[in-house]
């Protein structure tokens, strides 16, 4: 293939793969933080769509007849990258979510920071297992699979063929429950602990009338959160490398849905 003498049908197939993988490369996790310049991001998915360019099966790609159907191809095709970025993404929610739950739990309810992967602001402990889970996604090499997802998908969707209505509320209920299971599973360690501290105090305070339980439960419930949240970092890592393990299979049975 010379990729300096493309003729118009070879440009237009390239074309479905780059609004594909930019798609993808636009919102999934860590490359698509607004902290990557844009450019960069466009680059990246140029580069990445001349690569695969040669493997990917003519067959699936559609031959469209006019401006119109080129723009709705187009369309769906970035629509199907997201799709696939968005159940990506949905490990980090989990994560985030579960460390929001944390520091309510903790009393730190009210204090956030700025996310700079999403700008939006988020809970302490929510940013601080955002970050660990980005080095455990790094780590695992788990950005290969998303590479190898812009591959599959492919092969495994005919974009001449594809039909949305597969696409049904079951599919897509399913993953937002299991990001709400992942979160609690995290959380699970920590809140239970402070659950039962709350409950202690709740019996010193109708034990003992005297005592200021808030001002002495606040800062105990600082210190035994922070204390749970260190001891909970390798069943942390364990159910993030079982959930990125379980990736690909999500992203097969999301890919074959379309």
């Amino acid at each position: 293939m010379d990729i300096l003498n493309f003729n118009y049908s070879q440009f237009e197939s390239l074309l479905f793969i780059f609004s594909r993988v930019a798609a993808i490369l636009m919102f999934a996790p860590i490359l698509g933080s607004p902290q990557i310049p844009a450019k960069l991001k466009i680059g990246l998915a140029l580069v990445f769509s001349i690569m695969i360019f040669p493997v990917v099966p003519m067959e699936t790609l559609p031959e469209p007849r006019g401006l119109f159907d080129l723009a709705i191809h187009i369309s769906t095709d970035a629509i199907i990258g997201l799709a696939i970025a968005f159940a990506v993404r949905l490990i980090f929610t989990a994560v985030q979510l579960a460390g929001t739950m944390v520091d309510f739990q903790m009393g730190f309810g009210v204090v956030n920071v700025i996310d700079p992967q999403t700008q939006a602001q988020v809970s302490i402990t929510a940013q601080f297992h955002n970050i660990l889970a980005i080095l455990i996604f790094l780590a695992s090499d788990a950005h290969h699979l998303i590479i190898g997802a812009i591959v599959q998908s492919f092969d495994l969707i005919n974009l001449a063929q594809i039909d949305f209505s597969n696409v049904t509320p079951e599919i897509i209920l399913r993953y937002f429950s299991s990001m709400f299971v992942i979160a609690i599973k995290i959380a699970a360690p920590i809140m239970a602990i402070l659950f039962f501290l709350s409950v202690g105090l709740g019996l010193v305070a109708r034990t003992v009338p005297q005592m200021n339980v808030f001002i002495v439960g606040f800062p105990l419930q600082i210190g035994v959160g922070l204390l749970m949240v260190a001891l909970a970092m390798p069943f942390f890592s364990l159910v993030l490398q079982n959930q990125i393990s379980e990736m690909p299979a999500k992203l097969v049975g999301l890919m074959r849905s379309f």
